[in-house]
């Protein structure tokens, strides 16, 4: 958008601001809370964190994938914040929390 003349254009100017906040906005939280919920249900199910971790992992992954809705409704743009900076929190607490090495008796080995 810095080039000259395409600040003249508003039709284009529009589209590329457009999909420009849907690459970082949108397409970021989305990834985001699919990545925050595999990691929080896989998780919950070995038991490798804490219940309030995982808890909190799907209520932010959950957010995340409405956050799409943002491109139809523009009140739901809280959503992409509400999901971006608690997810760098979460991830930091579930890293964290992860046991460095996992136990396993010879019955789940096989």
């Amino acid at each position: 958008m810095s080039y000259p003349g395409i600040a003249k254009e508003p039709a284009l100017l529009q589209a590329l601001y457009r999909l420009t906040f849907a690459l970082g906005g949108v397409g970021f939280s989305v990834p985001l809370g699919l990545l925050i919920a595999g990691m929080s249900i896989t998780a919950g199910f070995t038991k490798l964190l804490p219940k309030w971790i995982v808890a909190s992992g799907i209520i932010i992954a959950m957010i995340g994938e409405l956050s799409w809705l943002d491109i139809l409704l523009p009140q739901a743009l809280p959503l992409i914040p509400l999901t971006r900076f608690p997810g760098f929190i979460w991830m930091i607490a579930a890293g964290f929390s992860l046991p460095s090495t996992i136990h396993r008796t010879k019955a789940e080995q096989k």
